[in-house]
């Protein structure tokens, strides 16, 4: 890549994830608290979470390989990669938008370059707040008015 101007590292691994961290932890703890104190219920409940574990590695691993383990920015583009894989490439010049977008109190942003194509930066990327500054600066799209009040800010 030509013109690289900063890249940005997800550090994350895919069992980090919840989907399967949770049900792994509560296995272990319940079906090792059943097994300890020779209580069924808990170790058929670890079993279950034991269960529920295996179901969620393929789903999770799938997902995995989706997820950008690091985003290059470029003079001219912005690159997602996967393990050195590109998995999403954004010109500058195509850039429509840039959308914050938080869920469940996860903050992450899209950069919108057509009707349905977007980038998505994570907010798992490390200084995920200063890719996306940087990113107005290169690309010289306009900053979109928040929809919502800051906090503290009365609605009128």
């Amino acid at each position: 890549m030509s013109d690289v101007v900063r890249v940005f590292v997800n550090d994350s691994r895919w069992w980090q994830n919840a989907s399967f961290a949770l049900p792994f932890l509560g296995f272990v703890l319940s079906a090792g608290a059943g097994w300890l104190f020779g209580s069924a219920e808990a170790l058929g409940f670890g079993l279950f979470l034991g269960f529920v574990t295996a179901i969620m590695v393929p789903v999770v691993l799938l997902t995995w390989r989706g997820t950008a383990t690091s985003i290059v920015l470029c003079e001219d583009r912005a690159v997602a990669l996967h393990h050195g894989t590109v998995l999403h490439e954004v010109p500058w010049v195509g850039l429509h938008r840039i959308e914050r977008v938080e869920y469940l109190g996860n903050v992450r942003h899209k950069l919108v370059h057509g009707e349905d194509e977007f980038m998505t930066v994570e907010s798992e990327i490390e200084q995920a707040d200063e890719l996306v500054e940087l990113a107005f600066e290169l690309s010289g799209v306009a900053r979109q008015v928040d929809e919502l009040p800051s906090e503290g800010t009365p609605r009128g």
